[in-house]
C-alpha cells in the first residue's frame, strides 16, 4: 500500500533508463510513491491491484506497453487501474488502439514534463470523486450506480468496469430515454485527450465491452445511426 501522505501510487514502465529516472524524481518531488519496470513483461499485473496509475511507453518490446495495457484491463482485479500511454510513434492508428484498449489517457514523446504532471493529476482526480461530494445512487432496473465511490452493481454483485467503461455508463443511465451522440460521449469521456474529435470508433468499442459486462441489462442500450446511444427503458 502507498505511505498514508502519498498522492498515490505510480508503476512506470519504460526501458529508457534517463526517462524513467527523470519521471521517478519528478513525481517522487510531486508526493507520489513511484516504481520502474524497464521491461513490461516483468510486470506482475496480479500485483497491480493497489497501484492507481501506470504509465507505460509502447515500446519496441515483443511485450510493450499497450500488451501491459490489454492485460491489466482484461484482469477483473486490476481493471480498475488507469493507464496512460506514451510514445515516440507518431501514428494515429496507435492513438486510437490505445484508447480502444482502455487507455485513460495517450501522450505524444517528445513530451513537457509539466503536461505529463497535469496529465496525471487529472487522470487521478477523474479516479478519485471528492470526498465532500454527497452524491445518491443511480438505479436503473437492478443496476445500482454510486458516482461518489465510481462502483456499479447488478443484484448487489459488483460489476468489474474499467474506468472508461464506468465513465460512459454514468452518461447513459443520467440520459435513461434520450440519446447521447457518439460525439459528446467522446468529449465527456476523453476530454482531456489531445485526440478529442479524430475518431468516436473508441465510443462503440467500449460500449461493446460495457454491453458484454452488463449481461441482459446490456440489451437495454440501444443505438441509432445519426443519435448516439441510450438506455432505453
Amino acid at each position: 500500500m502507498a505511505p498514508a501522505n502519498a498522492l498515490g501510487r505510480i508503476l512506470i514502465v519504460d526501458d529508457d533508463e534517463n526517462i524513467a529516472e527523470l519521471l521517478k524524481v519528478n513525481f517522487g518531488s510531486e508526493g507520489y510513491e513511484v516504481g520502474v519496470e524497464s521491461v513490461a513483461l516483468d510486470v506482475d499485473v496480479a500485483r497491480l491491484t493497489d497501484t492507481d496509475l501506470v504509465i507505460a511507453d509502447a515500446m519496441k518490446q515483443d511485450y510493450n506497453g499497450l500488451d501491459l495495457l490489454r492485460d491489466i484491463k482484461d484482469n477483473p482485479p486490476t481493471a480498475h487501474v488507469s493507464v496512460l500511454i506514451y510514445s515516440s510513434y507518431r501514428s494515429e492508428r496507435m492513438v486510437v488502439d490505445a484508447l480502444d484498449e482502455g487507455a485513460d489517457d495517450y501522450i505524444q514523446k517528445p513530451f513537457s514534463l509539466w503536461e505529463l504532471l497535469a496529465r496525471v493529476k487529472s487522470v487521478l482526480r477523474r479516479r478519485r470523486a471528492p470526498a465532500a461530494r454527497q452524491i445518491r445512487t443511480i438505479s436503473f432496473r437492478n443496476l445500482t450506480i454510486d458516482p461518489d465511490s465510481r462502483t456499479a452493481k447488478i443484484d448487489d454483485v459488483p460489476l468489474m468496469l474499467s474506468k472508461t467503461e464506468f465513465a460512459i455508463l454514468l452518461i447513459l443511465v443520467r440520459n435513461v430515454d434520450s440519446f447521447v451522440s457518439r460525439i459528446e460521449i467522446h468529449r465527456q469521456v476523453w476530454s482531456d485527450s489531445t485526440t478529442a474529435g479524430i475518431n468516436e470508433r473508441v465510443v462503440d468499442t467500449n460500449i461493446s465491452r460495457l454491453r458484454k459486462k452488463l449481461g441482459e441489462i446490456g440489451n437495454c442500450i440501444v443505438n441509432r445511426p445519426g443519435m448516439g446511444y441510450m438506455f432505453a427503458r
